[in-house]
Protein backbone atom coordinates (compact mmCIF):
# COMPACT_ATOMS: atom_id res chain seq x y z
CA UNK A 1 0.00 0.00 0.00
CA UNK A 2 1.02 3.35 -1.05
CA UNK A 3 1.14 6.50 1.15
CA UNK A 4 -1.80 7.96 -0.42
CA UNK A 5 -4.11 4.59 0.22
CA UNK A 6 -3.23 4.59 3.47
CA UNK A 7 -4.22 8.26 4.45
CA UNK A 8 -7.61 7.72 2.23
CA UNK A 9 -7.90 4.48 4.91
CA UNK A 10 -7.54 6.94 7.57
CA UNK A 11 -9.46 9.62 6.82
CA UNK A 12 -12.21 6.66 5.74
CA UNK A 13 -12.19 5.38 9.64
CA UNK A 14 -12.17 8.97 10.62
CA UNK A 15 -15.15 9.97 8.72
CA UNK A 16 -17.12 6.64 9.97
CA UNK A 17 -16.04 7.54 13.54
CA UNK A 18 -17.74 11.09 13.38
CA UNK A 19 -20.71 9.25 11.66
CA UNK A 20 -21.04 7.22 14.79
CA UNK A 21 -20.61 10.82 16.83
CA UNK A 22 -23.42 12.11 14.93
CA UNK A 23 -25.51 9.25 15.43
CA UNK A 24 -25.03 9.32 19.21
CA UNK A 25 -25.28 13.14 19.33
CA UNK A 26 -28.64 12.59 17.65
CA UNK A 27 -30.21 9.89 20.10
CA UNK A 28 -28.63 11.99 22.71
CA UNK A 29 -31.17 14.87 21.59
CA UNK A 30 -33.82 12.80 20.82
CA UNK A 31 -34.15 11.34 23.96
CA UNK A 32 -33.99 14.45 25.94
CA UNK A 33 -36.99 15.55 23.99
CA UNK A 34 -38.68 12.26 24.83
CA UNK A 35 -37.76 12.63 28.19
CA UNK A 36 -38.58 16.22 28.59
CA UNK A 37 -42.39 15.34 27.51
CA UNK A 38 -42.36 11.99 29.82
CA UNK A 39 -41.66 14.57 32.69
CA UNK A 40 -44.01 17.53 31.89
CA UNK A 41 -46.41 14.41 31.84
CA UNK A 42 -45.88 12.97 35.28
CA UNK A 43 -45.15 16.74 37.52
CA UNK A 44 -46.21 19.51 35.68
CA UNK A 45 -44.98 21.72 38.63
CA UNK A 46 -41.55 21.75 37.81
CA UNK A 47 -41.92 22.93 34.25
CA UNK A 48 -39.59 25.91 34.71
CA UNK A 49 -36.93 23.30 35.58
CA UNK A 50 -37.31 21.08 32.89
CA UNK A 51 -37.37 23.91 30.35
CA UNK A 52 -34.08 25.05 31.61
CA UNK A 53 -32.47 21.75 31.49
CA UNK A 54 -33.78 20.73 28.17
CA UNK A 55 -32.60 23.89 26.97
CA UNK A 56 -29.13 23.10 27.64
CA UNK A 57 -29.09 19.76 26.37
CA UNK A 58 -30.61 21.22 23.32
CA UNK A 59 -28.05 23.71 22.92
CA UNK A 60 -25.32 21.40 23.27
CA UNK A 61 -26.15 18.78 21.74
CA UNK A 62 -26.80 21.78 18.63
CA UNK A 63 -23.06 22.73 19.25
CA UNK A 64 -21.53 19.17 18.98
CA UNK A 65 -23.75 18.11 16.22
CA UNK A 66 -22.35 21.05 14.42
CA UNK A 67 -19.11 20.59 14.85
CA UNK A 68 -18.85 17.09 14.44
CA UNK A 69 -20.89 17.77 10.94
CA UNK A 70 -17.86 20.45 9.85
CA UNK A 71 -15.41 17.53 10.87
CA UNK A 72 -17.47 15.30 8.46
CA UNK A 73 -17.38 18.07 5.19
CA UNK A 74 -13.35 18.53 5.67
CA UNK A 75 -12.83 14.78 5.83
CA UNK A 76 -14.78 14.58 2.63
CA UNK A 77 -13.30 16.83 0.96
CA UNK A 78 -10.01 15.57 2.16
CA UNK A 79 -10.55 12.15 0.45
CA UNK A 80 -12.06 13.77 -2.83
CA UNK A 81 -8.23 15.78 -3.11
CA UNK A 82 -6.53 12.53 -2.68
CA UNK A 83 -8.89 10.17 -5.17
CA UNK A 84 -8.53 13.27 -7.88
Amino acid sequence: MNKTELEKNRLDLSYKRNLQIINATLLLGVGSIITFIAALLLNRKSLTEYSIIISVLIILTYIFYKKTDKNLKQISEKIKKLIA
